[in-house]
């Protein structure tokens, strides 16, 4: 993608997954309409979003499957999403970090590249795999494998400060990128989400001074996130 490296100069994390079987595949129209059709509402800027009222970030075609979009007008790269989605159940997706916006870095009086907050990976996990779970849902696939990559992490700390949980201070990666990936029954995604997310997000902590939460932090997390889509 053209300005990566200009726009996310910070890091990004992205969620790429894959749905299997996709035996009779939407027509590209069809599943243009489908993407927009399971926007999440667990957050106020869902994962693979796109917005129909501005001409200049609608998806378009790049090949004879697949769908593009790039949210590059927004200068926030907390909101500057790219994704591509393959109607035959390949999806990806790349954000730069909400720590590094202007508005989080004056509100909490901190710099870009500087943090890493302790539960929006829950969260960000967590919708991309209810994401995965209501597109299966639709494209009659039964398996999901899902993967996660967080970047520029080295010399990050962990931090509380959007849930104001205890974390003792001091806690900086060394390492700069982690990807992790799980596969599941599409169908058990919201029974065993805690589970799936921990999974995914655990090994991500452990490069912060070895922190492991204990497992009902997964829980309680993922029970506020799914509170806020029901309001």
């Amino acid at each position: 993608m053209a300005g990566e490296q200009q726009r996310y100069a910070h890091g990004w994390w992205a969620s790429a997954y894959v749905l299997d079987p996709v035996e009779r595949p939407p027509s590209l129209p069809q599943f243009r309409d489908l993407l927009y059709a399971i926007k999440g509402s667990e957050t106020g800027w869902p994962v693979w979003l796109w917005l129909p009222n501005r001409a200049e970030m609608l998806p378009y075609l790049i090949d004879d499957d697949v769908i593009e979009c790039w949210l590059s007008a927004i200068g926030d790269d907390s909101h500057a999403d790219f994704w591509r989605a393959d109607r035959r159940g390949r999806m990806f997706m790349l954000r730069g970090y909400q720590e590094d916006s202007d508005a989080t870095c004056s509100r909490q009086g901190i710099n870009a590249g500087e943090c890493l907050e302790l539960t929006i990976p829950v969260w960000r996990t967590g919708e991309c795999l209810l994401h995965a779970e209501r597109l299966a849902n639709r494209l009659g696939a039964n398996t999901v494998e899902l993967s996660m990559t967080w970047t520029g992490l080295k010399g990050r700390e962990l931090s509380a400060f959007a849930s104001m949980r205890h974390l003792r201070p001091g806690r900086v990666s060394a390492v700069d990128r982690v990807r992790t990936t799980v596969q599941v029954n599409a169908a058990t995604i919201s029974d065993v989400l805690p589970e799936l997310v921990k999974q995914l997000v655990a090994p991500l902590y452990s490069r912060f001074d070895f922190f492991e939460p204990p497992d009902e932090f997964y829980a309680e997390e993922l029970d506020r996130l799914l509170d806020r889509s029901k309001r």
